[in-house]
């Protein structure tokens, strides 16, 4: 077994498809870090303009109609809600002028939380323009959904006290890059790597079928060292993806792991704080059973059917089949929990971003990891059960 396993694991890292992967990883780790995050464009972000542009229109607007009688109702409610809403603002601007971060901080989830409960049910006051960019048909959703969150992410900072400072407040530390980026395509450029990686992993000993019948160990077993070397390859691909991570850590600071990251209930609809620190193990936890599961695909495909293409197509299809029926709001009249295919991007998941967008109570982390547990385990049991059959020999 061991003198196997030996081989297989040679035979991974010195195939030049593999080594293909591994530098591709690496070019994107450095186009990332080096061309696209220095130039990331947050919506929430420390606009000191803005911010003494609407202290200024609001200011303007109070002292015009201040001390007059039988005012429009619209008025009168503006006349309400502006002073408090300038308060916060002053105290952010002034806070920023004289760098006391932790003022600004609390001003900030005050803000946001006085923001978004004045606005979220009115249809004259709307959150930041950049939300209903592009025909957003769900800028106002999409704007709740950014408001609480950043409000409750500042809370975080008052209740956790982080080292403070701008590339903190806009999410550009590592850190806080790779949680934006688990949040989005990573997870999916990550699971077309590991699928690349070991998509012959079984096929390839049709180059060596005489080198290979020496080993006398079942089928089964060839396939379990396989599975395993595979899974290795596929956890070592983080490497070179963590270049770029560094270079972002020494331009804007690599953060903390008790820094907060907001998770969205649908329950009761708002935001509780989650340490990065548990984020990371659980996207950890979550892309190591989805790795499983593409090299229990893989290995079955490659008994039943010995062809690479087909193991790329089914693959491919289980990463891209949300696309082909997702839709907002389907969660509340569809089983769409149920997909192993709903649960692709893990960030979205674990954060809760999943259950906002389709208005779904059981898209969770808990649920993904049995769905997609579950299928893994049920692929593999047919894979053993194959596996014994002469038909599908490993070496004919």
């Amino acid at each position: 077994m061991w003198a196997y396993f030996k081989w297989e694991f040679k035979q991974f890292f010195t195939n030049k498809k593999n080594l293909a992967v591994y530098v591709i990883l690496l070019f994107l780790a450095l186009y990332f870090a080096l061309k696209v995050a220095p130039f990331y464009d947050p919506i929430e972000k420390v606009d000191v303009a803005e911010m003494e542009a609407r202290y200024k229109t609001r200011e303007d607007f109070i002292k015009s109609v201040e001390g007059r009688t039988n005012v429009h109702p619209a008025v009168g409610y503006a006349l309400a809600i502006f002073p408090r809403w300038n308060e916060f603002d002053k105290a952010r601007i002034e806070a920023i002028g004289n760098k006391d971060y932790l003022k600004y901080v609390e001003a900030t989830a005050e803000w946001y939380k006085y923001s978004d409960a004045i606005i979220v049910n009115s249809g004259e006051i709307f959150y930041n323009p950049l939300y209903y960019t592009y025909g957003n048909d769900y800028g106002h959703a999409d704007g709740h959904y950014g408001y609480g969150y950043t409000g409750s992410r500042f809370t975080g900072y008052v209740e956790e006290n982080p080292e403070l400072s701008l590339e903190l407040f806009e999410e550009r530390t590592a850190l806080q890059t790779l949680q934006r980026l688990l949040n989005d395509y990573l997870p999916i450029v990550l699971f077309i790597s590991f699928i690349f990686l070991s998509v012959d992993i079984v096929l390839k000993d049709r180059r060596n079928p005489s080198l290979l019948k020496g080993f006398p160990i079942a089928d089964w077993k060839k396939l379990c060292m396989k599975g395993l070397v595979a899974f290795i390859g596929s956890i070592l691909s983080f490497v070179p993806l963590c270049v770029g991570f560094i270079i972002i850590g020494l331009q804007n600071g690599f953060g903390d792991l008790s820094l907060p990251v907001p998770i969205y209930s649908h329950i009761e609809k708002n935001f509780a704080n989650m340490t990065m620190g548990t984020f990371l193990l659980k996207n950890a936890l979550f892309i190591s059973v989805w790795i499983l599961f593409f090299i229990a695909i893989i290995l079955f495909l490659s008994l039943i059917v010995k062809a690479e293409f087909i193991n790329l197509f089914v693959s491919f299809i289980v990463i891209a089949a949300e696309w082909f029926y997702s839709d907002r709001g389907m969660g509340a009249y569809t089983d769409i929990q149920n997909y192993p295919t709903s649960y692709v991007q893990v960030g979205q998941v674990i954060t809760g971003y999943k259950n906002f967008i389709y208005e779904s109570l059981h898209i969770t982390y808990q649920n993904g990891l049995i769905i997609v547990g579950s299928c893994t385990l049920i692929v593999m049991i047919l894979t053993l059960i194959v596996s014994q059959s002469k038909r599908f020999k490993l070496i004919a």
